[in-house]
């Protein structure tokens, strides 16, 4: 079957669903009837046709697949795996909508499929509904005590819902459970940074690097502690790092630029603020950044026209910003 829980960037709304009312025809019905006499039988047959679908759904039959599982869900309605099938069918087609349903609609068959809430959690997580990855992630815990993963998935959840002091046992339970769990250390120093502990944030973004060091975050994370506690050359050698491993990210270069401009290096804080505004034209502070940096280096007029368009966007930030509070009161 296709790994459909391996999910990007999604977006739908959340819907509540609940099993459909067995078809009203006497033959649905008789056959209805027939499955609950022998269960073995019918679970073997809607078995086989989910495997089929599954086969035209990797072979990109994505129609021949849709008929195989419309004809089978009518005589197996209460199959888990026919269910399972007809998300990656959805997601496939990219109705992420329907894909839910039909994760629903088989966690309701089998409540004791671990997979498909995991499925389910990953595809609220992947949308930002946080909320409402919290219940599946709980029941795959519940069924997977010992996987790692539903502990970090569960402690990322409450951490995008500001619930740190929920977030860190989980993410602890995860590293205990697994200490070489990539992202694990990383979502616990942010947990740590938002409880105010930068040191013991700092702590745990080390021991990212140690165990996951291809991910640019960490450092990044790491030296904008280090510059906060004014380790200016250690704050450095982190963002050079960062902006090594992924140098589109904006904000690595942004703090490089800081760690330059603090070592009285104008023109290599130049070259970073200039590289982080071309990456993200809504960085604004950046602006101002590179005003400082040139007019450490004498061009004044430069410096002059950076500073004017910095107060000019942060003027037309802040009106957008007051509009939309003003819509929502």
């Amino acid at each position: 079957m296709v790994a459909f829980w391996r999910l990007a960037v999604l977006t739908c709304a959340v819907a509540a669903v609940a099993l459909s009312p067995p078809g009203s025809p006497a033959g649905a019905a008789a056959v209805q009837f027939a499955a609950l006499r022998q269960p073995a039988f019918f679970q073997a047959a809607a078995d086989k046709a989910a495997e089929d679908a599954a086969q035209l759904t990797d072979r990109g039959d994505l129609e021949g697949a849709r008929k195989v599982l419309d004809q089978a869900l009518k005589q197996y309605p209460r199959s888990a795996a026919l269910h399972k099938v007809a998300a990656s069918l959805e997601f496939n087609a990219g109705r992420f909508d329907a894909m839910r349903k039909e994760l629903l609609l088989a966690s309701q068959c089998d409540p004791n499929d671990s997979e498909t809430y995991l499925n389910l959690a990953l595809l609220e997580l992947s949308q930002g509904q946080y909320s409402h990855a919290m219940p599946p992630l709980k029941d795959y815990i519940r069924l997977k005590p010992a996987d790692a993963r539903g502990h970090l998935l569960l402690g990322r959840a409450y951490l995008n819902r500001n619930l740190t002091l929920e977030a860190v046992p989980e993410i602890r339970k995860a590293l205990a459970l697994d200490p070489q769990l990539p992202m694990a250390h990383h979502d616990l120093g942010l947990a740590q940074m938002n409880l105010g502990r930068s040191e013991e944030a700092l702590e745990e973004f080390r021991k990212e690097i140690e165990v996951n060091p291809s991910f640019a975050g960490s450092y990044l994370r790491a030296g904008t502690i280090e510059l906060e506690h004014d380790r200016v050359s250690e704050a450095e050698e982190f963002l050079r790092q960062a902006t090594a491993r992924d140098p589109s990210g904006a904000n690595a270069h942004f703090e490089l630029a800081q760690c330059y401009l603090r070592e009285h290096q104008p023109d290599a804080a130049e070259g970073e603020y200039r590289q982080a505004i071309a990456l993200d034209e809504k960085l604004i502070r950046a602006h101002y950044g590179l005003g400082q940096a040139l007019l450490a280096l004498g061009k004044k007029e430069e410096a002059r026209k950076e500073f004017q368009l910095y107060a000019e966007l942060l003027a037309r930030r802040r009106k957008s910003q007051s509009g939309i509070s003003a819509a929502h009161e």
